[in-house]
């Protein structure tokens, strides 16, 4: 099993307190189906709860069987582990604030299977990425005990990200009815006129539905899992724009991105979004 490696930094270790800030909120009426996806936020708690719940809210009715967490990989990989670019927990399990949340075992190792080589488990990245850790008290707290598959996963070239894509498409074909989560910050840390500029085309590019790609590759974007938005735009499902909830700089919501031309600080945007609307899977 898993230990907590980011509580206190992220998130509230006492479990009454983490109880508050996940408690499940109502919300609107979904107009979106199964399979689809919500995009989530990662940092400390103050910064992004508010969007957190934003992006979950807009899921809350839908009745998932496997919820596919797509996570960033902020850290190298390591050459005994290439060529592997996609990582599944090898745990069954990681215990957060006396909570035991569970891994879709069954479904991590047909992956490792089929796709032997792209996809590895391996558990050690986990505990250096804080953004599942911080989103699972969410998952659970707006659809309890319904199992996780957590990939993390960094850059991807043209081959693995259609790669990617295929190991998504068998998510769905594997499960009846899955939840995709993508955790992404609009931006990388930047001095605050460029972080705007920044999040303002991450936002553009994900209303249009296009390939966040070429925007990475322009630097005109430096979301840190552009990878895991472009598989999910690869989907028969996913190929529409994203609707976006809200924008929100240190906790506060904003009606639109601007920076103050005297704004010296570094600035990272947080983003709720939920794919689309209602579709069929076909």
């Amino acid at each position: 099993m898993l230990e907590s490696q980011h509580h206190m930094i992220f998130y509230p270790e006492d479990r009454t307190k983490l109880d508050e800030c996940t408690k499940r909120r109502a919300g609107t009426t979904s107009s979106c189906s199964l399979p689809t996806a919500i995009l989530v936020p990662h940092a400390s708690y103050p910064m992004v709860c508010e969007a957190l719940h934003r992006s979950f809210e807009q899921a809350q009715d839908l009745k998932p069987s496997t919820v596919v967490f797509l996570g960033p990989l902020h850290q190298e990989v390591l050459a005994e582990h290439e060529p592997a670019f996609l990582f599944t927990p090898q745990s069954e399990s990681i215990a957060i604030a006396s909570h035991i949340h569970h891994f879709d075992i069954a479904l991590a190792a047909d992956l490792n299977t089929r796709f032997a080589g792209h996809v590895m488990s391996e558990d050690s990245y986990f505990t250096e990425e804080p953004a599942l850790e911080l989103t699972l008290p969410f998952i659970q707290s707006y659809f309890p005990d319904v199992p996780v598959l957590a990939l993390l996963c960094g850059n991807c070239d043209k081959e693995r990200l259609t790669t990617y894509a295929k190991v998504l498409e068998h998510c769905t074909n594997a499960q009846n009815n899955v939840l995709f989560i993508v955790s992404a910050n609009a931006n990388a840390l930047l001095p605050a006129t460029e972080a705007a500029k920044h999040a303002a085309a991450f936002i553009e590019t994900l209303k249009q539905g296009s390939s966040l790609s070429e925007g990475l590759r322009m630097h005109t974007i430096s979301s840190c899992n552009t990878a895991g938005l472009d598989a999910i735009g690869r989907q028969r499902w996913g190929r529409q724009g994203w609707n976006i909830l809200g924008m929100f700089l240190r906790g506060r919501e904003h009606a639109s991105i601007r920076a103050e031309p005297d704004e010296n600080e570094k600035r990272v945007w947080h983003i709720s979004a939920v794919l689309g609307a209602h579709h069929a899977n076909q």
